[in-house]
């Protein structure tokens, strides 16, 4: 049997570091009941290229698997009614349902209007800002970090405690002077859980929290940071727009897909009745 293998893979090797393709079923390599596999079948086992290792491997595992589902098929075969083995209805579904949704996707390629605007995205969201609740508590911020002995701090602190809404542009000036660090993209939405793991910070209760603490400072012996509190959402409120653009994307399009699709169904219903071609019985 070693033998066998060694003069079939050798054979395969050497046809296909020569280029050459075995034109018709010829020599079997193997045969379970009466089912044979023929040399030409491993054709594509080995290529140019491979090793001969690889190539010894590659074929004894597809033959081994090949002897493997043989058995099984004639073990099920034996075992199963012809009723059972009867898979003809089931695979003309399986092809009906693959031809249906090669062709859906196709006509999707071809006519679906991809193009959601931003005017698009905030009309469904204010037709169904019901929809979108946060699971989460979000809020927006801004950060400055600065060195522990900037004589600085003073004026960073009264800014970012005094004021409702910031004066981003002074702030941002200053920080490019005396900062370490910076974060004034006070339109962001964060997931509030991070901020307080980014902070460390020992809150019991982020409701609370959030309704009294406007601005915090976080302090060590290097750095001094300060965060505002600008705008925060609990769990349970809507979610804001921003946040759930893409999610939205996505229904306005698959809204469209269901419209495409019903409105093919209803005009080939329509050419089926015009044509004759439709009966219900």
């Amino acid at each position: 049997m070693r033998l066998l293998w060694i003069s079939l893979i050798f054979t395969l090797f050497f046809s296909a570091c020569q280029g050459k393709k075995i034109e018709d079923k010829g020599e079997v390599v193997v045969s379970v009941y009466g089912k044979k596999l023929y040399k030409t079948d491993l054709e594509n086992i080995v290529y140019e290229g491979i090793s001969y290792h690889d190539s010894v491997v590659r074929a004894k595992v597809y033959i081994d698997k090949w002897v493997h589902n043989q058995l099984l098929i004639r073990q099920a075969e034996n075992n199963l009614t012809p009723e059972q083995l009867d898979f003809s209805k089931r695979l003309e579904e399986y092809r009906n349902s693959l031809v249906i949704n090669k062709y859906e996707t196709e006509l999707i390629n071809q006519k679906l209007d991809t193009e959601v605007t931003e005017d698009q995205i905030y009309d469904y969201y204010n037709n169904n800002s019901a929809e979108f609740r946060l699971n989460r508590d979000i809020v927006q911020l801004a950060s400055v970090s600065l060195p522990n002995d900037s004589k600085k701090k003073w004026v960073f602190t009264k800014l970012f405690r005094d004021y409702d809404s910031l004066m981003v542009d002074s702030l941002t000036s200053l920080a490019n002077q005396y900062a370490l660090n910076y974060d004034f993209n006070i339109k962001e939405w964060r997931n509030f859980d991070e901020v307080i793991d980014t902070y460390d910070l020992k809150i019991k209760d982020n409701k609370s929290f959030l309704n009294d603490k406007k601005f915090f400072i976080v302090n060590d012996d290097e750095i001094y940071t300060l965060v505002k509190i600008c705008s925060y959402r609990l769990v349970g409120d809507e979610s804001p727009c921003e946040m759930e653009t893409d999610r939205i994307k996505y229904i306005i399009l698959n809204n469209r897909k269901k419209e495409l699709l019903e409105s093919l169904y209803k005009d080939l219903q329509a050419k089926a009745i015009q044509d004759k071609a439709f009966d219900v019985f």
